[in-house]
């Protein structure tokens, strides 16, 4: 069978489980696709180099590439219908973002392992256009493995940290409805918010009406580049002044220094203010920094970003040594202690996860 067999016999399928598109649909299609991934045997054994290469012998085939979730390294669509769209996704970073869908559908991990982690957010209240102060929880931590298959709804809060590099992914998704009108404060449903613990939600800059958030983002990691005194002068004299949706950003840009500057930044930034959103949104910094350093850290091999994985996703204790021996590993300790110090070698930051990781299986 040649590898694009495979998604002739998952076209077939799926034209047979889509019909349904009444309300409160979304739940049971999601369901339905990913019944239909699991089912599709044959795509489970296609060769994922020689996929791509079958991919880009002949592009005249392809459906159109919409610009729009243009995401993954490459992606390529490979079905599109005028419900659904089917897309391969080669993954060479380490970690997505912690994000929210807009429509149902499904997902596979053809090719390598992702950790994968799900949440549930309460939203508590607005504060200002694109931003949601809430409640963020963790509802659970799962390795995928190859042939693993997760739906998707719209629902769905999650991120992915992918241990082999590439790793591969199957995704249907369905085009979204209307979105109904909201019945609570909170991100209106089908809207692709990101979100930061403790808690909050946000749209991310890319979904914005204009890209005023993301120049300024980006003027302010050029100046730091070329002059960090100008740099902080700038931040000490934006920060009291800007909207939420603003200091959501920053506070990412601002992982990429050192913690007591942005302590000592943060905390004059919190008294000259009139409100207490910063003061709301700045235990989000160490969160962030975890996952910047967890997402860009370069291990080495499988081993590495495995330990990196359970890192970024703040796993300790039983927790993570149930992780780890679930993925064959007979001493937890001795793993943490021997991938740690490479990981510490590699970037002296990830020192502090290391080492309260080992602490928590003491």
């Amino acid at each position: 069978m040649k590898t694009l067999d495979a998604f002739r016999d998952l076209e077939d399928a799926l034209a047979a489980v889509d019909a349904d598109d009444g309300p409160g649909a979304d739940d049971g299609q999601a369901h339905a696709l990913a019944a239909v991934l699991a089912d599709t045997h044959a795509l489970t054994r296609v060769d994922p180099a020689l996929l791509l290469a079958d991919l880009l012998a002949d592009p005249r085939g392809w459906p159109d590439q919409s610009w729009k979730n243009y995401f993954g390294n490459a992606c390529v669509t490979v079905i599109r219908t005028e419900t659904l769209r089917v897309d391969v996704l080669y993954w060479l970073q380490n970690a997505s973002t912690l994000h929210k869908h807009v429509s149902s559908g499904a997902f596979l991990a053809l090719s390598g392992r992702r950790l994968h982690l799900e949440y549930d957010f309460a939203s508590a209240a607005a504060l200002g256009t694109g931003v949601t102060f809430g409640t963020l929880s963790a509802t659970s931590r799962t390795m995928m493995r190859e042939a693993s298959v997760s739906p998707i709804l719209p629902s769905m809060i999650h991120e992915l940290y992918w241990i082999e590099k590439p790793s591969v992914t199957v995704a249907i998704r369905r085009v979204p409805g209307p979105a109904p009108a909201p019945t609570a404060p909170g991100p209106a449903p089908h809207r692709p918010h990101e979100f930061i613990a403790p808690g909050a939600a946000y749209l991310p800059a890319a979904f914005q009406e204009t890209s005023n958030i993301q120049r300024w983002v980006d003027g302010l990691g050029m100046l730091r580049r070329a002059n960090r005194g100008l740099y902080l002068g700038t931040l000490e004299a934006a920060l009291p002044l800007v909207d939420p949706i603003h200091l959501v950003h920053v506070l990412e840009e601002l992982c990429d220094n050192p913690v007591d500057e942005v302590t000592t930044l943060l905390e004059r930034a919190d008294a000259a203010r009139e409100d207490t959103v910063l003061a709301r949104l700045a235990p989000a910094v160490p969160e962030f920094r975890r996952r910047k350093i967890m997402s860009r850290v370069p291990a080495h091999g499988a081993d590495g970003y495995l330990l990196a994985a359970l890192l970024w996703a703040g796993a300790t204790g039983e927790e993570l040594a149930t992780l780890l021996k679930a993925e064959q590993v007979d001493h937890p300790d001795e793993f943490v202690r021997v991938h740690g110090e490479r990981l510490t070698a590699l970037d002296p930051r990830t020192a502090p996860y290391v080492e309260q990781a080992r602490r928590s299986l003491r």
